[in-house]
């Protein structure tokens, strides 16, 4: 409980501008995200696809990969703030409600696991474009199937931080009742995405349909309960 004051006291000891652009951070992250996962050339060839399918794959992803893999950079700074604004938003729920902040903890905990396997991966697909038309085949087919393990990495620290994000809003009503139905949904995909691994990662596989979903679920949350606790916030006292 200790730990908890003096966090939320350093939260507060911030100027109060700062706290309101570091609630901010969500939006941020959420158009960067967007345009690091279009950019990126994540549709790659079905890992059985011809050798000229995937140099033609890296020859038209090459520089939009790049960009990908630089906003998903940025996006991953942004989030990092983010994750700490929603962890003191959290805890200071759960605390109200009577609990231990263990589960703000967890949010935290897979908020950081799952950008940072997000940005890894994206950050391999470009790898394995940016040589071009010039790409050996053999070698860009095995650097883009090597993101399949970064993913599901994201995927699992994304449900955590979502599922204990959705559990606390709809037991404290810290944000709206619909963020957390938002939230949940969100992280039963992402766990349905760990059933590719036992199906199979190729083509039309299970990741897709639950990866997918719960990745359109982080980012309509982060909006929402970024914008919330930015409005919650309110003006600086005077």
């Amino acid at each position: 409980m200790t730990g908890h004051v003096s966090a939320e006291q350093s939260a507060n000891s911030l100027p109060h501008s700062w706290q309101r652009l570091l609630a901010l951070s969500g939006v941020a992250f959420a158009v960067l995200f967007l345009v690091g996962w279009f950019a990126s050339g994540g549709d790659a060839p079905d890992y059985g696809a011809s050798d000229q399918d995937w140099t033609s794959w890296a020859s038209d992803n090459q520089w939009k990969s790049r960009i990908g893999a630089f906003a998903m950079l940025l996006a991953g700074f942004v989030f990092l703030h983010f994750a700490a604004t929603i962890r003191t938003a959290l805890g200071d729920a759960e605390a109200r409600a009577g609990g231990s902040v263990q589960l703000a903890r967890v949010a935290f905990a897979g908020a950081i696991t799952g950008i940072a396997g997000m940005v890894m991966a994206i950050v391999i697909i470009s790898s394995a474009t940016t040589e071009g038309a010039d790409a050996n085949p053999v070698v860009t087919r095995a650097i883009a199937s090597s993101s399949a393990g970064p993913f599901l990495l994201s995927a699992m620290g994304f449900a955590a931080l979502l599922l204990t994000a959705g559990l606390l809003t709809l037991r404290s009503g810290v944000f709206a009742r619909w963020t957390g139905v938002v939230a949940l949904i969100g992280a039963v995909g992402f766990l349905v995405a760990f059933a590719a691994v036992l199906s199979g990662l190729g083509e039309d596989s299970l990741f897709g349909f639950g990866f997918f979903p719960g990745v359109l679920a982080l980012v309509v949350w982060s909006i929402a309960t970024s914008v919330a606790r930015y409005r919650a916030l309110g003006a600086p006292p005077s």
